[in-house]
């Protein structure tokens, strides 16, 4: 089939390469305008557009999904079928502008978490299982019918990184086989359960605030899913500090939330219900550091963290 993909991330152009290798012909690229990065604000072109380039794609940067010009020039690469992965929710002149419509790729068990961050949202949640979901587009979002599932179980120290890298072996086999169902013709869609839908609204800056008065595992959990961004952070003698890295610790001592005990070269805090090691740190404006070095440079005598 000829497949014109859609996506701006790493995690999309992991698929993009993954149908450059296959049977299907990859016509062209949409993916997000170059952004700037950095103190320069140097332009950086998205993965998804480095890896077509490398193949000799041509790539389509639109600045608006809904803009008429774009729906026009995506019919001129006379597509069967749209690939969508990461990228934005089409409007129904786009969806229009290929032979089959578009399939998207969805890092969950849909309908659980619809929108824009699924897989930091089911590990920030405490979710033992997740997913990847391949369904047809509709102009809602992450609504339409399903054509394949994969479950993927979500270990405790799984970052949002880890798990992404999980996901991109069994969401190859299911989008191989969600193609070969619509080259065939010969399938069935399933409908979603509509009730059953949960958000997994766009990450805030404000997420990354840790509640000591939740449980060990939940702060451990949100530090893995909002890791590297939007982290998770604290106050330290009324100093903003990063926690990147922490473990659920099995240490008999009673902490309150927030309470800090230095046992030797390791830190712990405590919490509602549960004791975190505190592995490593990051003040505003320094580099990351494992936090028995940042208490001993600092001789913080601060006994719980805000």
């Amino acid at each position: 089939m000829r497949i014109l993909f859609m996506g701006t991330p790493e995690f999309s152009a992991e698929f993009l390469k993954h149908l450059l290798k296959g049977e299907h012909q990859v016509v062209a690229v949409a993916t997000q305008p170059d952004k700037p990065v950095g103190r320069g604000m140097e332009l950086h072109s998205p993965p998804v557009k480095l890896a077509a380039l490398e193949a000799g794609i041509p790539v389509l940067q639109p600045n608006s999904v809904k803009e008429p010009a774009f729906a026009e020039e995506l019919k001129k690469f006379n597509a069967d079928i749209f690939v969508v992965v990461a990228f934005s929710i089409l409007p129904k002149e786009v969806l229009a502008a290929s032979k089959l419509g578009a399939i998207n790729i969805h890092g969950s068990l849909l309908p659980k978490y619809r929108g824009a961050a699924p897989v930091q949202w089911a590990i920030a949640n405490c979710e033992q299982k997740t997913g990847l979901t391949v369904f047809l587009l509709d102009e809602k979002m992450d609504h339409g019918p399903v054509l394949e599932m994969k479950e993927i179980t979500i270990e405790q120290n799984d970052t949002t990184e880890t798990l992404l890298k999980k996901m991109i072996a069994p969401g190859s086999e299911a989008l191989d086989s969600a193609l070969a169902k619509l080259q065939s013709g010969n399938f069935t869609a399933i409908e979603q359960n509509h009730e059953l839908a949960s958000p997994a609204p766009k990450l805030k800056k404000e997420d990354a605030l840790i509640d000591w008065n939740t449980s060990a595992l939940q702060i451990h959990k949100r530090l893995c899913a909002f890791t590297p961004w939007p982290g998770a952070y604290t106050s330290l003698n009324g100093q903003k500090i990063f926690i990147r890295k922490t473990e659920i610790s099995a240490l008999d001592k009673k902490l309150k939330p927030g309470e800090i005990f230095v046992n030797k070269n390791t830190i712990f805090a405590g919490t509602v219900n549960g004791v975190l090691s505190i592995l490593e740190v990051q003040a505003e404006g320094k580099k990351r550091m494992p936090a028995a070095d940042y208490f001993r440079g600092t001789g913080s005598d601060c006994d719980c963290f805000g």
